[in-house]
């Protein structure tokens, strides 16, 4: 995995029963835990994020999910991504640029169809120029939290003891 690309996803079948992953993942969190990374454990999933002292805006966290299969093994899924305040923020960000597009469309047409001054169509740069805005500090915080990204990769390998996202690629 030489690019980790926005909001990654993996899956992968691990060895292991859900509780002695769970246990690992634990086990590293507290023994051997240089970036002091926090846990976060319900029932099968688990959620590895950076202290909030550390963290910007931009940084990301790790969602594990599992779950045992018939044969024993493990399936064992994960998501590395923004938090959910930070997606949503965007979510939001979009929705609203875009209603607000749509409303000066909509109100420029029908102006003009009235033969009045179309003035609703400035609504359409402006939410242009916004969604332009929202992308390029998507993306700058995408690489700004490349590192960050890795380090919750290389955490995970090393406590279930695999290049498990390497096996997710095959």
């Amino acid at each position: 995995m030489t690019v980790l690309e926005f909001r990654p996803r993996f899956r992968f079948e691990s060895p292991l029963r859900p509780e002695e992953v769970t246990r690992r993942i634990q086990q590293r969190v507290k023994e051997n835990n240089p970036h002091e990374l926090w846990l976060k454990d319900a029932q099968q999933h688990l959620t590895l994020s950076f202290p909030s002292r550390d963290t910007e805006a931009w940084s990301p966290q790790m969602d594990i999910n599992f779950e045992e299969l018939a044969d024993g093994k493990t399936l064992i899924r994960c998501l590395i991504g923004p938090s959910p305040g930070i997606w949503m923020l965007f979510a939001g960000g979009y929705l609203v640029l875009t209603l607000f597009g749509l409303t000066g469309i909509t109100l420029g047409f029908s102006q003009w169809s009235l033969g009045a001054s179309p003035w609703g169509f400035w609504a359409l740069p402006v939410a242009l120029i916004g969604s332009s805005v929202l992308i390029i500090v998507a993306r700058t915080g995408h690489q700004r939290a490349h590192d960050e990204m890795r380090v919750l990769k290389s955490f995970v390998d090393e406590a279930l003891g695999c290049d498990c996202f390497k096996l997710a690629e095959a």
